[in-house]
């Protein structure tokens, strides 16, 4: 069950759709939400020189960095008390993934923008912060893009792996959006022999009875054949155009991969969906 939601706050245009998001699953279970705004300071140490002249710039870049952290908080509080929904809003100032992931130790559900950047004074400066976010936290994520959508049909990429089971069993304990859903279980099959199929099909049976066991009635299965796992699950989302995808986050050592494998790393770069993924 979901009682506390948190929201990463960044100028970007997928916060207000994040926000959204949000305000439909605190209705749903009468749940809290807090706004974070990160005023993430890393960019400024890289930027400034010493000496007096780097003291000016410095306290003109936190005021225009305060400024929007204060904009953000503002919208977010009033589409909150509009909708009537429970809400806490904070500022923060320091490295944004730190702050995101301790804040994540205290809530149910991060929900935040696919591109997020963190650093107000230069929003076109990529971060790492959703990679460490995912890597780091406690909590399961919602990754959202700039088009929202009602949850009602799911696609589950489900390998058997560890990470692909944390995010199953996440999805299935949280119930963001009930069991009165349809949910499509897929695994892209490791080769072509008919012992890889086989596996294929056995790690799917396993997924469906377990969410059959938690209630979930409206399962179907497909296995794809041997290729690239985020080409083939994007070629599915296309035809099946689910309203979210289930995925699980891999943790290998990469630039800009800190969280993710090759396949969540390609997902999140390519789908339009949101994505469910757990720690």
């Amino acid at each position: 069950m979901i009682k506390r939601i948190l929201v990463a706050l960044d100028p970007d245009p997928d916060t207000p759709v994040a926000t959204r998001y949000s305000i439909r699953l605190a209705k749903r279970f009468d749940a809290g939400v807090t706004g974070l705004a990160v005023i993430d300071t890393r960019n400024f140490q890289s930027t400034i020189g010493a000496g007096y002249s780097g003291h000016n710039i410095w306290m003109e870049l936190s005021e225009d960095t305060r400024e929007v952290a204060s904009k953000l908080l503002t919208d977010f509080r009033t589409t909150l008390e509009k909708e009537m929904v429970r809400h806490s809003a904070i500022k923060q100032e320091g490295v944004s993934f730190e702050r995101i992931i301790e804040e994540m130790k205290y809530h149910d559900l991060l929900v935040v923008g696919r591109d997020s950047h963190f650093f107000y004074s230069e929003p076109e400066t990529k971060t790492d912060t959703l990679a460490q976010v995912v890597k780091g936290g406690v909590s399961p994520t919602l990754v959202v893009t700039e088009e929202y959508r009602d949850v009602e049909k799911v696609l589950i990429a489900f390998d058997g792996s560890a990470p692909a089971a944390r995010s199953l069993q996440g999805f299935v304990h949280l119930l963001p959006y009930g069991k009165d859903i349809e949910v499509e279980l897929m695994n892209v099959t490791t080769g072509n022999k008919g012992q890889d199929m086989d596996h294929s099909v056995f790690v799917l049976n396993q997924a469906e009875k377990y969410l059959k066991e938690h209630n979930f009635n409206y399962v179907t299965k497909k296995v794809l054949e041997k290729g690239t796992p985020s080409e083939r699950i994007i070629e599915r989302e296309k035809e099946l155009d689910p309203d979210l995808i289930v995925l699980g986050a891999h943790s290998v050592s990469a630039v800009r991969r800190a969280a993710f494998g090759s396949t969540t790393f390609d997902m999140i770069k390519q789908t339009e969906k949101p994505l469910f993924l757990s720690p």
